[in-house]
């Protein structure tokens, strides 16, 4: 259930990074404007900020932190997990709670350290997603959607809901107006797709999850220059000899699993 909550929380984060990576021009402090679709330039030019601040960053560390709680109940949260990410052009890390994955330039590298275990597949670099075009895709194929852009202190807020019968009820992005970055991610959503059915409260069988909650992801501690080169070498976790790859430093006894053929 753990290891359930840990990959569906990373699926989020790199969700969110995809989609929602871009910027926006100023907006007044009082205007707040509701879109029913997604071709208005200002929600467009928000996502290609964000798309700014993170696309091609030179060694970019920041922290997450993931915090779960029953709709209505956020003041308490019943789950959380940290974790940190480290980002340099097309090269990453990203730590969850004993579960870290790092991409190379020539590999992607899940360590699970529970399982003492290594997957390796090829990186995949097809160029930074346009953001604005995902978002046109979503609206397309997702009818009824509304959009929401507003300013609220120094945050530019992009709020997306959702019609019913989908995962998610309400997406609402909290970005710096100034730097581009991401302050704060909530997800309004069914719990379903989070934890087992036997976990969530139903008539006549109580549970500690109820159908709907939000998980808020908080970024923090924006750092540049922290790490280096080091961080990415892929002899760190193995080493390639005639074509076989072995465990190195401090994994010599997890095993590899390949996921890609021809490495």
């Amino acid at each position: 259930m753990i290891m359930q909550k840990k990959n569906f929380y990373s699926k989020l984060l790199l969700a969110a990074i995809i989609l929602t990576a871009g910027s926006t021009s100023q907006l007044s402090a009082q205007d707040t404007t509701k879109y029913p679709a997604g071709n208005d330039p200002r929600i467009k030019a928000l996502l290609e900020k964000v798309q700014r601040a993170y696309h091609g960053i030179s060694y970019l560390s920041f922290r997450v932190k993931y915090l779960y709680a029953n709709e209505g109940q956020t003041a308490r949260s019943m789950d959380s997990l940290a974790g940190e990410v480290e980002m340099d052009r097309d090269r990453s890390r990203f730590v969850i709670d004993g579960m870290e994955t790092v991409v190379t330039d020539k590999y992607a590298i899940q360590v699970m350290n529970e399982d003492k275990a290594i997957y390796l597949s090829a990186a995949r670099h097809a160029g930074t997603p346009n953001p604005v075009s995902m978002l046109d895709s979503v609206f397309a194929h997702i009818a009824g959607i509304r959009a929401d852009v507003s300013r609220q202190d120094q945050s530019e807020i992009l709020t997306l809901k959702f019609p019913p019968g989908g995962t998610y009820s309400l997406v609402r992005v909290q970005i710096d107006a100034l730097t581009g970055y991401f302050q704060k991610i909530s997800y309004s959503l069914y719990t379903a797709g989070l934890v087992g059915q036997e976990l969530i409260e139903s008539p006549g069988h109580p549970g500690p999850y109820q159908s709907k909650g939000q998980v808020d992801i908080v970024f923090s501690h924006y750092e540049r220059g922290r790490f280096d080169d080091a961080l990415f070498k892929e002899e760190n976790f193995f080493n390639k000899t005639a074509g076989r790859f072995e465990p190195a430093g401090r994994y010599k006894d997890f095993h590899i699993f390949l996921a890609s053929p021809n490495l």
